[in-house]
């Protein structure tokens, strides 16, 4: 069987298409079911992760034909309820904004019982540490995924109730963490470096990488376990598709030539993460068109949750931004939406 092409957004640079091979992906469905969700027999999968996305593939397509379990596909109806048959355990395959529809029905999921959710492509939102605490007591039990195209999953860990944070990741089974590069300004900190047997080919090459360096930067936790900090580059994940800051900055600066304008990494309830653009202006400027310039990016880029106009953007004497004094001050009155 030829190789099963995965592509990244294009959203960081041109879109790079990456192959998997049928083996790899039964590997990992075999591997998660039984080191995370501990061989739970699932009669229903619903998934809300499209299957052209890796994440989606596996578990909206792989483990329910691998394990024979029927799949309701509801990644283009996400927010359609659940359905939960009782008495038939259940797999949730969720992205960040998934969340949001499960804290709405948080009395039918404790009702049922016997849901499980697995949560990938962005961190744990706050409605999932909500909806966790709530069901703590119920059965149900909720995983997430660290990963990417290029590796595949690497680490998981259970998603914690709102009272229990920083909870460490662990290597999946067939994962050696190697040395990683140091993250500038912090001793303790190293970017992720992984090899796996499940490291996916780039497409035109003749085998995969030996190892592979994600952009999260982590911190030991004990043996085979690490604690995630942040990333090294710019890059946020807005509910699953990457997002380059910098590229963003380029194209916005080229469309509003003459402002002084970045962005912003925020945190975001129910995508997970997404980013917002600050700018100031020497001189009168139509805030209209700036929103509607910020609004049409080229497409696979998400565009900013809000725009705002600020009086001067922070910067320290080296000249770079202060995010958090960006951010903290930010005139939620003057944001404009895009």
């Amino acid at each position: 069987m030829p190789d099963i092409a995965f592509a990244t957004s294009g959203s960081t640079g041109p879109p790079v298409t990456w192959l998997r091979t049928e083996e790899q992906l039964h590997a990992e469905v075999t591997l998660v079911h039984e080191a995370v969700l501990g061989s739970a027999r699932f009669g229903r999968i619903v998934s809300y992760a499209p299957p052209d996305h890796l994440y989606g593939r596996l578990y909206g397509r792989e483990l329910p034909r691998l394990a024979d379990i029927p799949v309701t596909g509801l990644w283009d109806e996400p927010l359609t309820v659940p359905p939960l048959d009782e008495g038939v355990p259940t797999l949730l395959v969720c992205l960040p904004s998934t969340w949001q529809l499960l804290a709405r029905h948080v009395p039918a999921l404790a009702r049922h019982g016997r849901v499980t959710a697995l949560h990938s492509t962005g961190p744990a939102t706050p409605a999932a540490h909500q909806v966790a605490g709530r069901l703590a007591d119920t059965g149900f039990r909720a995983h997430e995924l660290l990963g990417s195209t290029e590796t595949g999953a690497v680490a998981h860990r259970p998603v914690a109730g709102e009272r229990a944070t920083g909870l460490p990741w662990r290597l999946l089974p067939d994962v050696e963490m190697l040395p990683g590069s140091a993250a500038d300004g912090d001793a303790a900190a190293r970017r992720l470096r992984v090899g796996s047997p499940r490291l996916a080919r780039r497409d035109g090459a003749e085998a995969p990488p030996a190892d592979w360096e994600l952009p999260d930067l982590v911190a030991p936790a004990g043996p085979r376990a690490f604690h995630h900090l942040g990333r090294a580059s710019r890059l946020v994940k807005v509910n699953g598709v990457r997002c380059d800051l910098a590229r963003v900055e380029d194209l916005a600066r080229a469309r509003c030539p003459g402002l002084d304008l970045v962005c912003a990494p925020v945190s975001d309830p129910v995508r997970g993460e997404h980013y917002e653009v600050f700018y100031a202006a020497p001189g009168p400027v139509d805030p209209a068109a700036v929103r509607r310039s910020l609004g049409r990016l080229p497409s696979g880029l998400p565009a900013p949750r809000a725009v705002h106009r600020v009086p001067r953007i922070p910067r320290s004497s080296t000249g770079k931004v202060r995010t958090a004094e960006l951010t903290a001050a930010r005139p939620a009155q003057e944001a404009e939406h895009v």
